[in-house]
């Protein structure tokens, strides 16, 4: 089973070198590296540049032409890999060494899974832990493990954003099914949801990384307390917020409709997702009347089974 690791940088250089030498100590060695970088301005292409030299294992290095970003630059290094396996990888995470072991084991113990997703300490920028884990920041908890053990994966990432692409790999075999990534996705989202729904998306429930908090990560991953999200809903725009979820579900849906005929199971969890989304789109404007509508949603487990269940029904009732 060959592993490659898809890494994307820009102006990465401060914590790039912790990164790559945590790639470098792994028990298990990747057998091949591919690094895009989407135009650094300081000297991250020299120290990759340096490191392509020292591997002890193939490394591709890819300077883009002109600036991608994230999704599609990530999109690029994907396509570029020849492995069995490719495994994500950020530019500012240090691995547990262990990381690419625990992976194959997976892999070669589970032939059914198309993905693997595992949790992580969530560190400072010093790497000093702050006493929690990236699955307690998103409520990743016990039940909804079993849940993914049992193979629930879709039920999962269609309630709630669990996986990180940091902790993320996959099958090559499903890319095709991956790409192209629709901009309005983040990577992650995109391809946890298409291993999930074409295939299944398993769990290693280890720490195998550490994912650094630096105040200029792009989504990051600290929690948030109840002050802070009921003012996050008192600012939200409706708009924005509903049209952009239905948009990135109505793009889902056509897309596994192309593979799928509409009574497919995928395909019939996704409908529904995206009818509950609709629902909330068409709240009424006045708070007191959206009180029916949310509680039949919640009655009938719609909350429970396409979102957090209370926690966006109070985000929908609070939303100007």
């Amino acid at each position: 089973m060959k592993l490659s690791i898809a890494m994307c940088t820009f102006n990465g250089s401060r914590y790039l070198d912790e990164q790559l030498a945590s790639i470098c100590s792994q028990a298990r060695l990747p057998d091949e590296v591919v690094i895009c970088d989407d135009g650094s301005s300081d000297n991250t292409p020299d120290l990759l540049h340096a490191f392509a030299a020292r591997a002890p294992f193939e490394t591709h290095f890819h300077i883009n032409e002109s600036t991608l970003g994230t999704i599609k630059n990530f999109e690029k290094a994907i396509c570029l890999c020849s492995g069995d396996i490719i495994v994500l990888s950020d530019q500012d995470d240090v691995w547990h060494p262990r990381k690419l072991t625990h992976i194959e084991r997976i892999f070669l113990q589970n032939p059914a899974a198309g993905g693997v997703f595992t949790d992580a300490d969530i560190v400072d920028q010093h790497l000093r832990q702050l006493g929690f884990s990236l699955w307690d920041v998103v409520r990743f908890g016990k039940k909804a493990q079993r849940s993914a053990l049992r193979g629930d994966s879709l039920d999962i990432v269609l309630r709630q954003l669990v996986v990180t692409g940091a902790t993320l790999a996959f099958r090559s075999c499903w890319r095709e099914r991956l790409v192209p990534i629709p901009p309005c996705w983040m990577h992650d989202a995109w391809i946890a949801l298409n291993i999930a729904g074409f295939s299944n998306l398993s769990i290693i429930a280890e720490k195998l990384i550490q994912y650094r908090q630096h105040g200029n990560n792009q989504i990051g991953a600290m929690p948030k307390g109840i002050g802070y999200r009921i003012k996050e809903s008192l600012n939200t725009d409706r708009r924005v917020y509903y049209d952009g979820e239905i948009e990135r579900y109505r793009i889902a849906y056509d897309h596994f409709r192309r593979w799928f005929p509409p009574d497919h199971e995928s395909v019939k969890k996704i409908s529904a997702k995206l009818h509950h989304l609709e629902i909330r789109r068409a709240l009424p404007a006045q708070r007191f009347a959206r009180i029916p509508v949310v509680l039949k949603e919640l009655l009938t487990g719609n909350y429970h089974r396409y979102s957090t269940s209370w926690q966006v029904a109070v985000k929908d009732m609070l939303i100007p």
